[in-house]
């Protein structure tokens, strides 16, 4: 083999050398890079992470979520107080049934009226029952007319200065319409508050019914 061709093969073999140097250099570079990148994700999910225990040490995320779900958690627990009051079975059992409807939703009052406006059954500290059953009356017949192309209305809350609240949940039995009313300090009052009472409610108006048929 000749000079000449000895010193071409030496050159392409540097070419060759100094090619695998470079690719592997641009690789290198890349895989850095890339490497980098997940590196300040990681940082990123480790500082989200840091600031949520954070919240969490002293108690604000905790209270925050505590906060949240307490007017559902509430709700719940009166849903379910309610549909265990015990049953009435004539019409001179309203009142104690209502009492327990009181006791067991902490209402300052409780009132059943018919669509006349006339006290069926009261318990608590209303000052004036009788005008509180004309007052709600009223008060439905407007309902009823913001509701009457969607079926009526079925409650409304009403939120007053003092900071209480009053419901007031219009149903329906044996083809008159009756609404039963009641005073809260709470104002998260849901306008679904009275409805697991209801169903004690329409089976001791029934016996009445039965009673007097």
């Amino acid at each position: 083999m000749n000079i000449p061709a000895l010193l071409i093969g030496l050159g392409a073999a540097l070419l060759l050398l100094l090619a695998g140097y470079l690719a592997g250099l641009r690789r290198g570079s890349a895989e850095r890079t890339r490497l980098r990148g997940v590196a300040e994700q990681q940082a990123a999910i480790l500082q989200h992470w840091k600031q949520r225990n954070a919240l969490d040490d002293d108690g604000t995320l905790k209270t925050t979520i505590e906060q949240v779900l307490a007017p559902l958690v509430e709700r719940e627990r009166l849903s379910v107080d309610l549909a265990r009051v015990g049953s009435a079975g004539q019409r001179r059992d309203l009142s104690p049934l209502l009492e327990q409807v009181a006791r067991v939703g902490n209402f300052g009052s409780v009132l059943l009226s018919n669509e006349d406006g006339l006290v069926v059954a009261s318990v608590g500290r209303a000052p004036d029952f009788d005008a509180m059953a004309a007052a709600t009356s009223r008060l439905t017949d407007a309902a009823d007319q913001f509701a009457v192309h969607r079926g009526g209305a079925l409650a409304v809350v009403v939120r007053d200065a003092a900071d209480s609240a009053t419901l007031c949940r219009l149903f329906t039995t044996h083809g008159q319409r009756m609404a039963l009313t009641a005073t809260s300090n709470d104002t998260r009052l849901a306008a679904v508050a009275l409805d697991p009472a209801l169903a004690k409610i329409e089976m001791a108006l029934a016996a009445q019914v039965q009673v007097e048929g």
